[in-house]
């Protein structure tokens, strides 16, 4: 696993997680910037390019061209560089962007035109932190494109393995509205700030509750799965809410980046070391259980921070629930360090024919 891009991206993903909220407490010139810095390009930013380079050997067929040790290692350093000269570009263009291009260049060998798109998004995070530096105002918005690329990479992914696990009990296909349409109203929703715009992202958010529900029944790893996806509902439902005054314009920001972006990657990042077997899907550890509810709690606090008296104290709590929430991953994912990659890595096993009731049906009751 230490040689598996999901092995290292993700583990220092949830590395950078776990010493976000103390950033403050360093002796920084800036330390909002750096802390908007480590939390969207650091956390979010090398988790989504562990998931695309795991991604890219199905879509190429090719092993990855360099070692993920090597590029995890650019990225650990362009991280470290940036906390040292927080007002410059260069660590970005000298230690990030190789790691960019490296993820882009196999999608653009091997002509998966309908793959590069997502291959191009570590790129394009590469411009938008280049692009924060010299318009601080970002930092506002770019909590929300994330969540528009959460909603099209979950819309797909979920939907994907929820089909999968239907397959797997001989369940018909479950139709559904169309994803682009989705996405249209989303759009729809973040553009137009008045009550045309409200509706379309009420009917959004029905999308992702529609995706998410029929997960719940599908299997232990497809409900956490759907649990991370339906993250989006309260992140959504914050920017309606701000929108209007409701509430702060910082529970909005913290509602899409802890609850929507920390649990979706925690969903998806936590079926590497799932429990298998042979004929069941894979089997959420309790420790991934504990640590997704970790950081919904560690959301919830940090939203009341915004809006009670006691803020200082809420501050504290969803600091140290957000950072105990992936020292929990971690202590499942560094174990698997140096055991051997499982095939296929975020799934189970194709049977030729599975046997048995339930995807939740014990293992040892299968013949």
């Amino acid at each position: 696993m230490i040689f598996h891009p999901a092995g290292v991206f993700f583990a220092l993903a949830a590395f950078m997680a776990a010493m976000l909220p103390w950033v403050w407490l360093l002796p920084l010139d800036d330390p909002q910037l750096a802390h908007v810095r480590l939390g969207l390009f650091g956390f979010g930013g090398l988790a989504i390019s562990g998931y695309i380079m795991t991604a890219q050997k199905a879509w190429t067929g090719r092993p990855f061209p360099v070692s993920p040790l090597v590029l995890g290692a650019l990225a650990f350093a362009s991280r470290l560089v940036s906390l040292l000269f927080p007002a410059d570009a260069w660590p970005m263009l000298l230690l990030a962007l190789p790691v960019a291009l490296f993820i882009m260049v196999p999608v653009l060998r091997a002509k998966r035109w309908d793959k590069v798109p997502l291959a191009m998004v570590p790129l394009l995070l590469v411009w938008a932190e280049v692009m924060l530096l010299q318009q601080r105002d970002l930092a506002g918005v770019l909590p929300v494109a994330i969540s528009v690329l959460i909603f099209i990479v979950g819309g797909r992914v979920v939907p994907s393995f929820t089909a999968e696990a239907r397959r797997r009990l001989g369940l018909g296909d479950l139709r559904r509205p169309l994803l682009w349409m989705a996405v249209v109203l989303l759009m729809i929703g973040l553009l137009d700030g008045g009550a045309i715009g409200t509706l379309a992202l009420v009917a959004a958010m029905l999308w992702v509750m529609t995706c998410s529900i029929d997960g719940f029944g599908l299997g232990r790893a497809n409900r956490m799965l759907s649990l991370g996806y339906a993250g989006l509902l309260p992140g959504l439902l914050a920017v309606v809410a701000a929108r209007f005054g409701l509430v702060p314009h910082l529970v909005q920001v913290h509602a899409l980046t802890m609850g929507t972006m920390g649990a979706m990657i925690l969903a998806i990042a936590s079926r590497v070391t799932m429990l298998r077997s042979e004929y069941t899907e894979i089997q959420p550890r309790r420790r991934h259980w504990y640590a997704l509810g970790l950081i919904f709690g560690s959301a919830v606090a940090r939203a009341f921070a915004e809006v009670s008296e006691q803020a200082p104290l809420c501050l504290l709590v969803a600091g140290t629930l957000w950072s105990a929430a992936w020292i929990v991953f971690l202590s499942a994912h560094v174990q698997a360090l140096m055991k051997p990659a499982p095939f296929p890595l975020l799934s189970a096993k194709r049977p030729r024919q599975f046997v048995g009731e339930h995807v939740d049906a014990n293992p040892a009751r299968l013949p």
